[in-house]
């Protein structure tokens, strides 16, 4: 399970969010929407432990993720919006980075 607590991040002197609060469940979705800029990108990137809360945890299965890089980043999966695939590489080697 993935439980967010309080969550907040700031980006210079401006707020993205702040209060966010919710559990995933083992076989549930996260759907995460919003206008350009609101810090969708933000919070994902916050979810999967590559930018540190300014307030607030990230737990999953019950523990900090802070805790515990290494087991959450074996069963983390995080497609960004941006292409990942290497022009230079064949389709396997990028699959393998």
């Amino acid at each position: 399970m993935l439980e967010v607590i309080n969550l907040q991040c700031t980006r210079g002197d401006r707020c993205l969010f702040s209060g966010i609060g919710f559990t995933v469940g083992e076989g549930e979705l996260l759907h995460l929407y919003g206008h350009n800029g609101s810090g969708k990108t933000t919070l994902m990137r916050t979810l999967c432990g590559l930018i540190t809360p300014t307030d607030g945890e990230v737990r999953w299965k019950g523990l900090p993720i802070r805790k515990q890089r290494d087991e959450y980043a074996a069963e983390l999966l995080y497609l960004g919006h941006k292409n990942g695939l290497k022009d230079d590489l064949t389709g396997v080697e990028n699959l393998l980075i």
